[in-house]
């Protein structure tokens, strides 16, 4: 900073450290820098003595222990006086203004001060504007050592800034690599931790063989900060910060979209759902292999015909094209078993607590996915009337009790109670499996055949 010495010294002796917002306004200058402005200055702070002297000098002249000197920016110092008083009024006062209860005058000697006055504020704001252009115009003439200097600070406060908050909240450097794997272990959110105190910690493990992790759970809060903190931290491994992770490996990465919210765009005449397909399509055009994707349910907004049509077909171009590691949250359980055709697809759902009473949501991703939606559940915590969740509990085994009613779409009712046949025929395969054909007597082998049909 040597070479710029003599800029930090003017910039310290003539500029206000309490100046004011605008340039047009006194005191940008500081006191003792320049011999004028000191003088407009010390005659301007005087004179409210000379105003309140020559108040005391009318009062003795007129016996009007009432009289004041008063401002206005209409027209400046005046005298006022209670009409009551009139009389006393002496011959040098001349009238400007009657009121319902006061009379206002003004003397010769007040006009020369008004003149005056004016004129050195006028006086002083010009010069103390023309003293800041010219200490700006010194300013520019170090503009490239400046500049240099100002980079090099900017760099150092980044990094000692990165350096605290990793010290502070127990960060840990990540690895950065050039293969796909990408793990992160008891990896939290850098802001929402600062409001929870039990922040529950998770883990993310995507490669080249499996890229696309879905996330059922209930429509809740805490997805889309499940989504934004893995998005965070390998942002924040990007600009060579610590993470808020136990362990990191981060594979290097072009471009991280988001698709978590949306509302609509009424300049544009967008619905949010058009909002949402205009993100998504953008998605789609510019990822690619080494990005990384997080969505959180695009088709809400739809009829659900329309939103698993959607679902699908934008997991499929995920999984069969791009090839990008994605997050994408769910809470249409067909999209999850459908998805198992697709080979670089994985099922995840958040950990749930429950009996017959009360759910808690533990807030932690485990393999696997959920059986159902907990709609009613959310709408719980929510505090919605319990007449109305009594009447939506009813209507629910409605739609549960009558195959018309599924909300099965794009798959009909037989996806499901395939899946319950496989569940139980595994059970019946892993009977087999223990069975020693060898030791069976003919009866024996006829009862647990017939066994193995009734759990089939």
């Amino acid at each position: 900073m040597q070479d710029l010495k003599d800029i930090i010294s003017l910039i310290e002796n003539s500029i206000s450290q309490d100046s004011q917002n605008l340039l047009t306004m006194w005191w940008i200058i500081k006191n003792w820098f320049d011999r004028e402005v000191d003088e407009l200055r010390d005659f301007i702070n005087n004179s409210n003595e000379w105003l309140n002297n020559y108040n005391e000098k009318l009062i003795d002249k007129t016996s009007i222990s009432s009289l004041k000197i008063k401002y206005t920016t209409q027209n400046g110092y005046f005298i006022e006086i209670p009409l009551s008083q009139k009389d006393k009024a002496i011959d040098e006062f001349r009238l400007i203004t009657t009121l319902v209860n006061n009379l206002r005058y003004t003397t010769q000697e007040l006009d020369e001060f008004n003149k005056k006055i004016s004129s050195a504020e006028s006086i002083l704001y010009k010069k103390e504007y023309d003293i800041f252009k010219e200490v700006s115009s010194q300013i520019l003439k170090s503009f490239n050592e400046i500049k240099s200097h100002s980079n090099i600070i900017t760099k150092i406060d980044f990094i000692t800034n990165l350096s605290f908050v990793a010290l502070e909240n127990n960060y840990s450097k990540p690895e950065i690599t050039q293969n796909q794997e990408l793990k992160i272990v008891s990896w939290r959110h850098p802001i929402v931790e600062k409001l929870e105190k039990n922040f529950i910690s998770n883990e993310l493990f995507l490669d080249s063989k499996n890229y696309i992790n879905i996330i059922s759970w209930p429509n809740m809060w805490w997805k889309s900060t499940y989504l934004r903190q893995n998005a965070l931290i390998i942002l924040l491994s990007h600009t060579w910060s610590f993470v808020p992770a136990k362990s990191a490996k981060i594979p290097i990465t072009d471009k991280i979209f988001s698709r978590i919210w949306a509302s609509d765009n009424q300049v544009l005449w967008s619905s949010t759902f058009m909002v949402e397909m205009q993100e998504v399509s953008n998605i789609l055009s510019n990822a690619t292999s080494k990005s990384f994707v997080i969505i959180d349910e695009v088709w809400r907004w739809t009829s659900t015909y329309d939103g698993m049509s959607l679902a699908w077909a934008i997991l499929k171009e995920l999984n069969d094209k791009i090839k990008c590691k994605t997050l994408l949250s769910t809470h249409y359980h067909e999209l999850i078993w459908e998805s198992k055709k697709l080979s670089w697809v994985k099922n995840f759902s958040v950990a749930i607590s429950e009996n017959d009473d009360n759910i808690i949501f533990l807030r932690k991703v485990v393999p696997g996915w959920i059986s159902r939606s907990y709609w009613l559940e959310v709408a719980k915590l929510a505090w919605l009337p319990k007449n109305v969740l009594d009447e939506a509990k009813d209507f629910l085994k409605k739609f549960e009790n009558h195959k018309n009613f599924s909300q099965l779409s794009l798959w009909n009712l037989e996806v499901i109670e395939h899946e319950k046949i496989v569940y139980k025929e595994n059970k019946a395969l892993e009977k087999l499996k223990k069975i020693d054909v060898n030791t069976l007597t003919p009866i024996e082998a006829l009862n647990i055949l017939s066994e193995l049909k009734k759990e089939a």
